[in-house]
């Protein structure tokens, strides 16, 4: 009589292993997957500073010039550029609209500011890493790299922020005030250099 319930004893010993290994190699084919995407973006990341680094960057008053006088009702109000021989050219851009408004600190990734473009972009990888679901930053794909949505000081201070790639090149830091975070990505739908 003992045979029988050794036989049933082995085989839910088995069935359980087996599930249990088919739910651990689900579990590893998702980490390599993980990493291996990581590793995919990270390589992308290193062609775009690399493709940057041979650009010439652009001179301040076209830079200014590529900025657009007005974006969904935001303002230009103030536009300033400088060109440094260590980290390249660079832009500050003010928009407004009411109580509203968003400050742009843009970087031109060509020459010596592609290595700030590929920091940024490996660091919103590695924050891509520690997101919750319950985050109210999250590291999202906008136009076609890495992006940190952030509006998580929006209820108690009215901020939010928008850092991503433009045109893959330039590093734009997008501020804002009284702009809820969807209404910031619409302004940067409709920004462009």
């Amino acid at each position: 009589m003992k045979f029988p319930y050794l036989g049933v004893g082995l085989s839910v010993v088995l069935a359980v292993a087996m599930s249990n290994d088919i739910a651990f190699a689900g579990q590893f084919s998702n980490v390599s997957y993980q990493h291996g995407q990581v590793a995919s973006d990270s390589l992308k990341v290193e062609n775009l500073a690399t493709a940057l680094k041979k650009l010439k960057p652009i001179a301040p008053e076209a830079f200014k010039a590529k900025l657009k006088k007005e974006i969904n009702g935001f303002k230009l109000t103030e536009a300033e550029a400088f060109e440094d021989a260590e980290t390249g050219s660079f832009a500050n851009a003010n928009y407004v609209k009411g109580s509203q408004n968003i400050y742009l600190m843009i970087t031109d990734g060509a020459g010596p500011g592609s290595e700030q473009v590929k920091g940024n972009l490996l660091n919103y990888l590695a924050l891509k890493e520690f997101e919750e679901p319950e985050n109210k930053s999250k590291i999202k794909n906008y136009k076609g790299w890495p992006v940190l949505f952030d509006w998580s000081m929006f209820e108690n201070d009215g901020l939010t922020t928008i850092q991503y790639v433009e045109g893959d090149r330039y590093a734009v830091i997008s501020s804002a005030n009284n702009v809820p975070i969807e209404e910031l990505e619409q302004f940067l739908n409709g920004f462009s250099l």
